[in-house]
């Protein structure tokens, strides 16, 4: 993996020259608040030992795809709802029992959607240590995800610093990264960057995580407009 990621980060930093500096942009918690502050503002609860790490609203349009686009239920369109990255202290087998029991029994006016209609998306995600699941309601679409952070981190680290300076390059340098990253990891910059999707997800929480292995926690749950 080292070498991929040498080279991923060689090829693009020709491209990002003169965009330079740090983003200074945070993903976690703001005003000084602690996981104990703060409030989980979707339908599904969090395992006991679970923290949250970071709480926002969610308001994104998304695309549905076969393999890496966004898994929400209710289809392609514009969601508005709420996205909570959390953390467990317990083993990622603690963790994935917690998401068999969301599937088996989920909040009130939720389905489980079987990963067996999308094998593909399932498969990708799991290479990356992904584990997730869709919920589908008469009003809103969920996503929970499970992510091994260790494995996440090693598959996904080179991406953590490039989507920050990604966002800074004009549009007509996207595609150029776009195309030498998706030749090299299978997806490109802009794939990682759905939040909506698993791999999106999973880059975000890594971010909140800030290096420590114990397993993540991304629930995603929005109202189609």
């Amino acid at each position: 993996m080292r070498k991929f990621t040498l080279g991923a980060i060689a090829t693009t930093a020709v491209l990002l020259a003169g965009c330079g500096g740090q983003s200074g942009q945070s993903n976690g918690p703001s005003g000084g608040g602690t996981a104990a502050t703060i409030a989980n503002p979707t339908d599904f609860a969090l395992a006991a030992d679970a923290k949250i790490l970071d709480a926002k609203p969610f308001n994104q349009t998304v695309t549905v795809k076969e393999n890496g686009g966004s898994a929400l239920a209710q289809g392609s369109g514009t969601y508005n709802g709420h996205t909570v990255i959390a953390q467990s202290t317990g083993s990622v087998a603690d963790v994935k029992a917690w998401l068999a029991k969301e599937e088996g029994s989920p909040p009130a006016g939720y389905a489980y959607m079987s990963g067996s209609a999308n094998p593909r998306a399932v498969a990708t995600a799991a290479k990356y240590g992904v584990t997730f699941a869709v919920f589908k309601g008469d009003k809103k679409g969920a996503i929970v995800a499970v992510i091994d952070s260790k494995l996440a981190h090693e598959k996904l680290g080179f991406l953590l610093d490039l989507v920050d300076k990604y966002r800074m390059v004009p549009e007509s340098m996207r595609g150029q990264i776009d195309q030498e990253v998706k030749k090299r990891a299978g997806m490109s910059v802009t794939e990682a960057l759905d939040p909506s999707a698993p791999i999106g997800m999973t880059v975000e929480a890594l971010k909140a995580v800030n290096g420590s292995d114990n397993p993540a926690i991304v629930i995603i749950d929005a109202a189609k407009q």
